[in-house]
């Protein structure tokens, strides 16, 4: 994984797990640090995942890999371990990639 060394081993598992879900439902993720997007509409893993954790937020936008049409939105707050998910789009597409 491409993940910062300093995240913990739990928030990279519950991450990792999000991202590969949301890529095998063919949504490319952008990456929003809380200045910039270093991460716009990837469907790369390890491009994803290492700007995820650069900050103590990380905001992921998903969308529909062909269309673009925006899917939902999520927050992560790093240093909460399994509640890294602080919230997200309420919508089925969503909690599929949330649990």
């Amino acid at each position: 994984m491409a993940f910062p060394d300093y995240m913990s081993a739990v928030e990279k598992r519950i991450i990792g797990k999000m991202i590969r879900k949301a890529l095998a439902s063919n949504y490319v993720v952008s990456v929003f640090d809380g200045e910039e997007w270093p991460v716009k509409r990837s469907s790369d893993y390890e491009t994803i995942t290492a700007d995820i954790g650069t900050t103590d937020l990380t905001e992921l936008v998903f969308r529909d890999s062909k269309t673009h049409t925006k899917i939902g939105w999520m927050m992560l707050v790093h240093g909460n371990d399994e509640d890294v998910i602080s919230d997200h789009t309420a919508n089925e597409e969503m909690e599929a990639c949330a649990s």
